[in-house]
C-alpha cells in the first residue's frame, strides 16, 4: 500500500511539472472573471482555495485571505481535478480519472457542492485541454484529436445551466512531411466575431518543442471555421499555454499573451515576455513587444500574466539558469514580479524563491492580488501584493497545512451576501 501511495504521489508530483494532467483553473481572460469589482469586504465573505497535497487533490474554504491558518488535515472537499475554471459562483473542473467535467457551487457561506457533471466522452475526446470564459453565459472548450495531427474538438457549454450547446471539430496547423509535429491548442478568447487561440508546437517523436515564431489561430466565432494563422516574430516563443494564466485582458480590451520561452520551456531560449493584440484586431500589434526576461538579471521565462489595473500585472517568472530541467520547477527556481504594461518596465519584488505552480490561478480582490508562494522545504502561504507600492509592497498572509508538500492551483472569492 505504501508503494503504491508514493507512486501515485511521484506521478502527481510529474503531472505538476508536466501540466498534461496539472490541475488548471485558469483565469478568465475575456470577461476576467476572477477578477472581482472593488467593493468593501461583507461580514461572512469566504473565499475558496484549491491544492493538491502529497495524496489527494482538495477544495477549502477559509474567511480570510491575509490572516490564520487554512488546514487541509482530515478536512476539505476532495476534488480530483486536472484543470479548473472559475465564473460567477462555479468552479468548472475537469476530473481525468473520471472523465468528467464537473461544476461546483460556491455559496456565500463557504459551502462547496458538486452541482452537475457532463462525461467529456462524445464531448471533446480524450479530455479538455483547453477552457475558455467567452462571455457570462458561454464556456469554450477545446481538446486534442488524433494525437493533435491537424484536428483538435470543440464545445460550447451554456453556464450556469452547464448544458452542451454546440460541439464540432476545427483545424489546426499540421504537415504530414513532419508527423511527430503537432500544433497544442492553449488559451483564447472572443473579440470582434472572432476565436482568437494561442497554442505551441510539440514534437512527439523527439519530445521537444519547436522553436517557432510567436503563433496563434483565428476562427470565426462561434461557427469555430475559416483558421487563419497570425504570427509575430518578436521571439522564438508559445503563447496561451493552456493550464498557466497565459492571457489577459486591459480596461481598454487590448489582449495580452504571455510569450513563454526558455531552455526548458516552449521557446527554447528566446526573449520570455509579453505580446499584443489590440481590441477588435486579428493581427499581432508588431509595434509592441515587452521583453521582460532582458530586464531581469538572471535567465528569466515569463510563467503568467494577470492584470490588476491600470495596466498593471502580476506574474512569475522561473529562473532557468538555476534548472537542470523542467522538473526543477519544483524547486525554489520563481520569483514574482510587477509589470507596467504602458512603459513596459519589469519590477522585481523582493519575494523569495519558490515553485512556479502559483502563476496558474491567482485572484485580484479589491484591488490587490493575490498568489501563493509554496516554499521547497519551507511554508505555504498567501501573498498580498499591492499595485501601487515598490518591491517591498507585498505581505505574508494565510498560512496552508497539509501536513507535508502542497502547491495551491486556485484561489477564488465565493459570491458575497
Amino acid at each position: 500500500m505504501n508503494t503504491f501511495k508514493n507512486m501515485q504521489t511521484k506521478m502527481r508530483r510529474a503531472a505538476v511539472v508536466l501540466g498534461l494532467v496539472g490541475a488548471a483553473l485558469i483565469l478568465n481572460t475575456a470577461c476576467n472573471s476572477n477578477k472581482n469589482e472593488e467593493r468593501p469586504i461583507e461580514e461572512g465573505q469566504h473565499f475558496t482555495v484549491a491544492t493538491w497535497l502529497e495524496g489527494p487533490q482538495y477544495l477549502g474554504s477559509t474567511k480570510s485571505l491575509t490572516e490564520g491558518t487554512l488546514s487541509f488535515l482530515g478536512k476539505g472537499f476532495e476534488a480530483e481535478g486536472s484543470r479548473y475554471i472559475q465564473h460567477g459562483g462555479y468552479i468548472y473542473m475537469m476530473n481525468l480519472t473520471e472523465k468528467k467535467f464537473n461544476q461546483y457551487a460556491l455559496s456565500k457561506d463557504g459551502q462547496i457542492t458538486l452541482n452537475g457533471s457532463i462525461l467529456t466522452d462524445g464531448v471533446v475526446p480524450n479530455y479538455f485541454q483547453s477552457l475558455n470564459i467567452v462571455d457570462d453565459n458561454t464556456l469554450l472548450v477545446l481538446g486534442s484529436v488524433d494525437d493533435n495531427k491537424g484536428t483538435a474538438g470543440w464545445a460550447r457549454i451554456e453556464i450556469p445551466s452547464f448544458k452542451v450547446v454546440a460541439k464540432g471539430e476545427l483545424k489546426v496547423p499540421y504537415d504530414a512531411a513532419d508527423p511527430g509535429q503537432g500544433f497544442y491548442v492553449g488559451r483564447g478568447y472572443v473579440d470582434n466575431g472572432k476565436f482568437i487561440l494561442g497554442g505551441y508546437f510539440y514534437n512527439s517523436q523527439t519530445k521537444a518543442y519547436a522553436p517557432t515564431g510567436v503563433t496563434a489561430l483565428v476562427y470565426d466565432y462561434p461557427a469555430m471555421n475559416n483558421m487563419q494563422v497570425i504570427q509575430s516574430n518578436a521571439t522564438k516563443a508559445g503563447i496561451g499555454y493552456d493550464y498557466l494564466s497565459s492571457v489577459d485582458t486591459d480596461k481598454d480590451g487590448n489582449h495580452y499573451f504571455v510569450a513563454s520561452a526558455g531552455k526548458f520551456w516552449t521557446g527554447l531560449g528566446g526573449k520570455s515576455g509579453i505580446v499584443r493584440i489590440k481590441k477588435g484586431e486579428s493581427k499581432f500589434d508588431e509595434s509592441y513587444f515587452f521583453d521582460v526576461s532582458s530586464q531581469l538579471d538572471k535567465e528569466a521565462c515569463l510563467m503568467g500574466i494577470t492584470h490588476v489595473g491600470d495596466n498593471i500585472a502580476f506574474a512569475t517568472v522561473q529562473y532557468e539558469s538555476m534548472m537542470t530541467s523542467v522538473r526543477d520547477r519544483l524547486k525554489n527556481v520563481g520569483q514574482v514580479v510587477k509589470l507596467d504594461l504602458a512603459n513596459k518596465k519589469v519590477t522585481l519584488m523582493n519575494t523569495p524563491l519558490s515553485p512556479v505552480a502559483m502563476v496558474r490561478a491567482p485572484l485580484v480582490y479589491q484591488g490587490k492580488y493575490y498568489t501563493a508562494l509554496c516554499i521547497d522545504g519551507g511554508e505555504a502561504n498567501l501573498y498580498e501584493f499591492d499595485p501601487k507600492g515598490n518591491a517591498d509592497s507585498f505581505k505574508k498572509g494565510l498560512k496552508i497545512d497539509a501536513g507535508g508538500w502542497v502547491q495551491v492551483q486556485m484561489i477564488v472569492a465565493n459570491p458575497a451576501n
